[in-house]
């Protein structure tokens, strides 16, 4: 159950042009190694001070310089020659400025008069967000401990919520590192008398369409000891914050949930959702242990990397409000896989549920620091959304009974570790 990235980043036109078959490395020209990732090669196989200042930057937002990406892309949307890399830049620009919160400047590219503008211009695309948000105080985040447990409930239809208090009120929310925003349900934001910063309704992009959204601010949100105060958020009808249990999509009872914590809130936390003992463990990320390789990193959405069993990277996407897991064709041609069978499936995810008919991939095993993982029966599909990279796969939120999953995206660290009951 996941609302997307408000901004949806353009796959550059030189990646369309690699091969997906696996290659040694060392033949990666500089469009392949972005593809992939792989910024140090990218960096290695520019051809020009463009290319190699993009990928200089990407690099610098995979190691979480945002504001040093952010200043890099800027640079380049404005002087490079080259469309692919000056368009590239811009979205990737947009995406910066979205992450750090920068409505101002991002309302005054979108009133930018230098480029067209679309007569009707895209109800789900950031800029109309950001002019919604230009006005806003600055939010901002208070940790009174270094860290605490705090016990969370299982819903009937086994979904970890997590205990959000707003004003006196306590409420049940999801934890959704695939929503750049924290919602709230309609029903709950007249309660707290939230009400929509614009007359007009705008929209998000889910898993299975697009819903109608209204941009809000929330004065204060606490999540243990943590308090959020002006947080950006969205009010969604109330009807669409359902899920069920994947199991039972199409036929299980729904789920109404109170909100969700989106991205924004997640990435300035270190947690541990222990789904076996049911508790949440929170730490302050500028105190936690940092580790020696990152394997965590945000590029417009945030990104894990896993390795076959062959030790090849593979980059999944983790949305952990998509209720399951699913690998793309990419995958397929980067391992030499096949899909077993084609299925009908129903998809879950905020608004509603899609029937399709995918293929099915019967095992995939993968390694996550070390942990091993196994996907069995996996759809397979391509993203709603696009980024830069070839993704592998979507890391959804069946992630949650592997183990105690850890994020941390501060200090880039995505880990799962067994618990009593693995």
């Amino acid at each position: 159950m996941v609302a997307k990235s408000l901004l949806v980043l353009l796959v550059a036109a030189g990646c369309a042009s690699a091969p997906r078959s696996d290659r040694p490395a060392t033949h990666l020209n500089y469009w392949e190694a972005l593809a992939r990732l792989q910024s140090d090669k990218a960096i290695a196989a520019a051809r020009t001070p463009a290319e190699r200042q993009f990928a200089e930057s990407l690099n610098s937002l995979m190691i979480g310089d945002v504001a040093k990406a952010e200043q890099g892309f800027d640079a380049l949307r404005r002087s490079a020659t080259d469309s692919v890399i000056r368009s590239g830049s811009r979205v990737m620009h947009m995406a910066t400025l979205q992450y750090q919160e920068k409505w101002v400047e991002l309302a005054h590219l979108a009133r930018d008069t230098a480029r067209p503008r679309a007569a009707n211009p895209d109800k789900a695309g950031i800029e109309l967000w950001a002019l919604a948000f230009s006005n806003l105080p600055p939010r901002t985040a208070e940790f009174r401990t270094r860290s605490e447990n705090v016990p969370m409930s299982v819903s009937s239809v086994g979904t970890p919520l997590i205990p959000v208090q707003i004003g006196t009120q306590e409420y049940h929310f999801w934890l959704d590192t695939g929503s750049s925003m924290t919602m709230l349900a309609s029903d709950v934001a007249r309660s707290l008398g939230v009400m929509a910063l614009v007359a007009d309704t705008l929209e998000i992009v889910t898993s299975t369409g697009r819903i109608v959204a209204q941009p809000a601010l929330i004065p204060e949100l606490r999540l243990g000891q943590l308090t959020v105060r002006n947080v950006p958020g969205m009010i969604v009808d109330e009807t669409m914050m359902r899920m069920r249990e994947p199991r039972q999509i199409g036929r299980g009872p729904h789920l109404k949930i109170d909100g969700i914590i989106g991205f924004d809130i997640i990435r300035q936390l270190d947690l541990e959702v222990d789904y076996s003992e049911a508790i949440l463990r929170l730490r302050d990320p500028a105190r936690s242990d940092q580790p020696r390789e990152r394997n965590m990193f945000w590029v417009g959405l945030p990104v894990v990397e896993l390795r076959s069993a062959g030790g090849i990277p593979l980059h999944f996407a983790l949305d952990t409000g998509s209720q399951l897991t699913f690998v793309t064709e990419t995958l397929l041609d980067k391992l030499q896989l096949e899909a077993t069978r084609i299925e009908s499936r129903k998809v879950g995810g905020l608004g509603g549920e899609i029937s399709m008919r995918a293929p099915v991939l019967s095992e995939l095993r993968v390694r996550l620091r070390g942990f091993a993982l196994v996907f069995r029966n996996a759809v397979v599909r391509a993203p709603v959304y696009q980024v830069l990279a070839a993704l592998d796969g979507v890391l959804g939120g069946d992630i949650w009974n592997a183990g105690a999953v850890r994020i941390d995206v501060t200090n880039g660290v995505f880990a799962v570790r067994r618990t009593l009951r693995d």
